[in-house]
């Protein structure tokens, strides 16, 4: 069914290197980017909360097969769904359809990546908390199943600070695909050296390795121009309605036409000094076992001293 998945973490170049990968002539990635059909722990979740059906289209076989429908005999399939490495049975599912699936992870220093993620929401207006610090005092109400947004997709995406550890997402994934089918990257390393790192994802892949497409920034850091309109466009019931009356590609053209004229590139909000020291603190020894399970020191790549 897929050949590969790039399964997350979001705000992290997914994006970015899904795109790089699927300008590749024998690559061939889902359209849209992110259908989420493995997590199927996390649409179950989305159901309850919600008590019916609302969020997550792809959802049978048929749904799923479709997404591929453009692409040519011979070409690798790929899904890029961040929410993979969230999900606690994704990994089993894919392994379940494909055992040999090659699989990339990427990684984002876990500070930063809680910091964007949680504006991203905000932006998306999937999250209700605009002040990150709160949000964080949040989690234990929120995991409890109080104080959520009406618009989240799903609750546990809001658990930021369980999203940020890495080294159980990955083991479920070394639990069921050999370490020789998994290739580690960080946000970090690639942004410095994008071809180094797509490189490094052809050979995993088993591609052509000369073919190198034009790289640069595909997802800058952006923030609404108006707060009330970019609210309104992200209503779920319009937003759905759009998506069943336009389909997948001319709803996912339209939606990026809507975001160049609704966002702005804006730098993020920086993050006070003291609770960033007290976050860092508190994700080195997720830092060190991560490390330890990847087999690569990443205390360096994300400005971590030993302990």
């Amino acid at each position: 069914m897929i050949d590969f998945a790039i399964v997350g973490q979001p705000k992290s170049g997914t994006t970015a290197l899904a795109e790089f990968l699927g300008r590749h002539p024998q690559v061939c990635m889902s359209f849209p980017k992110e259908p989420v059909y493995f997590a199927t722990d996390l649409i179950e979740e989305s159901d309850a909360f919600y008590g019916s059906r609302k969020y997550f289209e792809f959802r049978t076989e048929e749904d799923y097969a479709a997404l591929f429908e453009h692409c040519r005999p011979g070409q690798l399939r790929g899904d890029a769904s961040t929410p993979y490495l969230l999900s606690k049975v994704a990994a089993a599912n894919i392994a379940a359809v494909n055992g040999d699936a090659k699989i990339i992870v990427m990684l984002r220093e876990p500070v930063s990546f809680m910091h964007s993620l949680h504006m991203e929401y905000v932006n998306e207006t999937a999250e209700d908390e605009t002040d990150f610090a709160r949000a964080l005092e949040k989690e234990p109400l929120r995991k409890a199943g109080r104080c959520l947004p009406v618009r989240v997709r799903c609750p546990s995406y809001l658990l930021y600070r369980e999203r940020a550890r890495y080294s159980d997402q990955l083991a479920r994934y070394y639990t069921v695909f050999p370490p020789e089918n998994i290739l580690v990257l960080t946000m970090e390393e690639f942004r410095k050296d994008n071809e180094r790192d797509y490189r490094k994802a052809l050979g995993l892949l088993g591609v052509d390795p000369q073919y190198v497409p034009t790289f640069g920034v595909v997802y800058p850091s952006r923030a609404p121009r108006s707060r009330r309109l970019n609210q309104a466009l992200n209503t779920p019931a319009l937003k759905r309605m759009l998506f069943r009356a336009l389909g997948p590609r001319r709803y996912t053209n339209l939606q990026k036409r809507v975001a160049r004229l609704v966002m702005k590139e804006q730098p993020r909000p920086a993050l006070s000094s003291a609770l960033e020291l007290q976050l860092r603190d508190e994700f080195l020894p997720e830092v060190e076992r991560v490390s330890e399970l990847v087999g690569r020191d990443l205390r360096p790549v994300w400005g971590y001293r030993a302990a």
